[in-house]
């Protein structure tokens, strides 16, 4: 969206008439501010897009948390439950003791694959950030070439004129 207003911007400038005898040009006030309106409603959307990942990537983050407690929960409970007997203590514990292992683990994977994710989907906004604020330095250097070939060409016009002006002068005398 934000492109394609920049588009309809250099398009005003591209297709706009030049002011006599100036290096200036003449734009609709009115289209150049709707537009540029239209692209500061764009961007803040862009940056709630973001903010949206990061509150994702936490709340997958803390449901990584708790699934790992409730694993470890599990693990405890079972634990207890097996220690009633003897023999079956000594398995138990060492069940207990892999599964709560096996849990930590999970969680810690979770986790770090949920950061991962979210900086993934974090660089990706960036990137698109940093990329709609190249495009948008190349338009602008785009028009200031333009308008600098059109101030030169009025200039030369201008040197046109007068020498013009000059060889009248001399052929009135």
């Amino acid at each position: 969206m934000i492109y394609s207003l920049l588009d309809e911007l250099d398009d005003i400038l591209e297709e706009s008439k030049a002011v006599p005898f100036s290096n200036k040009i003449s734009v609709s006030r009115e289209q150049i501010s709707e537009i540029l309106e239209e692209i500061r409603l764009n961007i803040p959307s862009v940056v709630k897009q973001s903010q949206r990942i990061a509150d994702n990537a936490e709340k997958i983050i803390e449901e990584a948390r708790q699934k790992g407690q409730d694993i470890i929960k599990e693990a405890e409970e079972t634990a207890e439950r097996l220690a009633s007997e003897h023999e079956i203590t000594k398995r138990a514990k060492e069940q207990a003791e892999t599964i709560l292992e096996d849990a930590k683990a999970t969680a810690r994977e979770l986790r770090s694959g949920a950061i991962e994710y979210a900086d993934s989907i974090l660089s990706d906004a960036e990137q698109t950030l940093r990329d709609s604020l190249d495009v948008y330095s190349q338009q602008a250097n785009g028009v200031e070439d333009f308008l600098s070939r059109e101030a030169d060409i009025l200039y030369e016009n201008r040197k046109e004129l007068r020498s013009t002006g000059k060889g009248n002068a001399e052929e009135d005398k």
